[in-house]
């Protein structure tokens, strides 16, 4: 009989409780598994600390899960004693198939397991639950929708603006309704998200959560829980989407905009949003964008409200709409003779 088989018997009928299990430590030295630092990976391993995650993003029994990058299984056991109806982990590295698929083996009876060997950023989550009723948005009731994960710190960020695009235009995740975010991020990064006003972490990140979603810093996990140890302390985030976003504008002229405003985060918000305009018409629109924002050029941008900042997406969306021409300006792309225009696509700025 083999050991999932007896694990699988072991099961208690409410199929809340696993039976013992190899533990996490154990099936890194079985399966020889270290971090491999190219794909940012640091291993988890005090089941407390897994629970509390879990725990945090509320209950989940009976509903449906998307885990990012479990590799070795830790939060995936919380989840499992958390008893949801479908759970579907999404990991990169083939060498956690193994414990991924003797998970979803002692599952079986009780719950749906689905394994996806794939990159979270090409996977699309709007097919993880084919069973799921869609829920309007505008419910009292969130959609029983959870993404939870223990994020690559390298990927992180990224990971994070292109879920606030798929929770803002309704796709991906959201598409069941207003699905809730559980993630690990550095300290820093998990500060950013929730910074407020006149914060020295506030930034990009911080308006463009807080335009669509409630984020809240649970908690912090010292960075010596993991294995191996990061340099940085770790901060678990829950995300949930607001019924009604602070915005209607377009999610890529909100980002693109707060983006210019936190580029020069020390210099006046003047700097950053004159960028926005070519030199043609920079100074004429960029006192025109401030006057009618009602907001002060001299401030700095972790001076300014989430509402002061899209006011400056606002006015500059309306400016856009007369002058379609300025849409595509990038003030970073190589100066191409005869035209005062660059290509918005090469934009490339800092995550910050």
């Amino acid at each position: 009989m083999s050991s999932a088989t007896k694990i699988s018997k072991a099961l208690t009928s409410s199929g809340v409780r696993l039976p013992p299990l190899p533990t996490i430590r154990d099936l890194v030295k079985l399966y020889q598994l270290r971090a491999i630092k190219q794909l940012s990976q640091n291993f988890l391993m005090d089941e407390r600390l897994t629970d509390k995650i879990v725990r945090a993003a509320g209950n989940i029994r009976d509903h449906y899960v998307l885990e990012v990058g479990p590799g070795p299984g830790g939060i995936t056991r919380s989840i499992i004693r958390q008893s949801p109806r479908h759970l579907v982990v999404v990991e990169k590295d083939r060498r956690f198939m193994p414990t991924m698929e003797m998970l979803a083996e002692v599952t079986q009876p009780f719950m749906r397991m689905d394994i996806v060997q794939g990159d979270i950023l090409n996977y699309r989550t709007e097919d993880a639950f084919p069973d799921c009723p869609r829920h309007d948005w505008m419910d009292k009731d969130r959609a029983p929708v959870h993404l939870i994960g223990n994020l690559p710190f390298a990927i992180s960020t990224r990971l994070l603006i292109n879920w606030l695009r798929d929770m803002s235009l309704r796709t991906g995740a959201w598409s069941y309704g207003r699905a809730s975010l559980t993630l690990t991020f550095q300290k820093e990064v998990a500060e950013r998200i929730v910074a407020p006003i006149l914060s020295d972490q506030r930034c990009r990140l911080s308006v463009m959560n807080q335009i669509w979603s409630s984020p809240d810093l649970r908690f912090m996990i010292s960075g010596r829980a993991f294995v191996p140890k990061p340099e940085v302390d770790v901060g678990v985030v829950t995300i949930v989407p607001l019924r009604t976003p602070l915005t209607q504008v377009h999610f890529d002229t909100v980002e693109k905009v707060i983006r210019h405003i936190f580029s020069m985060r020390q210099k006046y918000c003047r700097r950053g949003v004159s960028n926005l305009y070519p030199p043609a018409v920079r100074e004429e629109l960029t006192e025109l964008t401030f006057k009618r924002a009602e907001v002060d050029p001299l401030a700095r941008s972790f001076q300014l409200s989430v509402a002061e900042c899209l006011r400056i997406v606002e006015v500059y969306d309306d400016l856009v709409r007369q002058h379609p021409e300025i849409a595509c300006y990038n003030y970073r792309a190589p100066k191409v003779k005869g035209t005062a225009l660059g290509s918005d696509e090469q934009d490339s700025e800092t995550e910050r």
